[in-house]
């Protein structure tokens, strides 16, 4: 739901005053509602995940639900995936700021929550595709399943059965799929 007319810039967004969760697509504000606890919940073992490979590869660094990165300018997108990782050869000065990351991440993943709409959640892959990040999961804890995102590929969706990986994007990231949902 589209709450603004005005088109906002990610520094307004930094502005804002409270802990209100937001999202800004093409300079609107999004309110990015809370999510069901099985969806938390994967998110953080994914996120874990993340974390453990950032301190075992040295390739970058991992955030969780409140890790913010500007996607796109003019007008400003700036998403807040559930997890997510960028590499430090994207970020040269190795700077952890306080503030967004400028860059999209190599690795986004997005869990789907019962708070979810299902044409936000097409309109929000979208953005993802615009903006170029090499990787998406698209985590559905309903169906137990991962669809994994990449430019210029069809999706393709991975079971229980399956293991994800970082493929040249975070080499040597593997994540057993029934992991997530155990």
């Amino acid at each position: 739901m589209v709450l603004t007319t005005r088109t906002y810039t990610a520094e307004d967004l930094w502005q804002m005053p409270g802990d209100e969760p937001w999202e800004l697509w093409d300079g609107e504000l999004r309110r990015v509602p809370g999510s069901g606890a099985r969806s938390s919940r994967t998110a953080l073992i994914i996120g874990a995940r993340l974390l453990a490979f950032e301190s075992q590869s040295g390739l970058g660094m991992a955030t969780g639900s409140d890790g913010s990165y500007v996607i796109a300018r003019l007008p400003d997108t700036v998403v807040v995936p559930d997890a997510a990782f960028v590499r430090w050869d994207r970020l040269p000065t190795r700077d952890v700021t306080e503030k967004y990351v400028t860059v999209p991440p190599d690795l986004a993943v997005e869990v789907q929550s019962p708070t979810d709409e299902p044409g936000t959640m097409a309109a929000k892959r979208a953005l993802y595709a615009r903006a170029g990040g090499p990787l998406l999961w698209w985590v559905d804890p309903a169906a137990r399943t991962v669809t994994v995102h990449r430019p210029s590929q069809a999706p393709v969706t991975f079971t229980e059965a399956d293991t994800l990986d970082g493929a040249e994007v975070l080499p040597g990231l593997s994540i057993p799929v029934a992991e997530i949902f155990a």
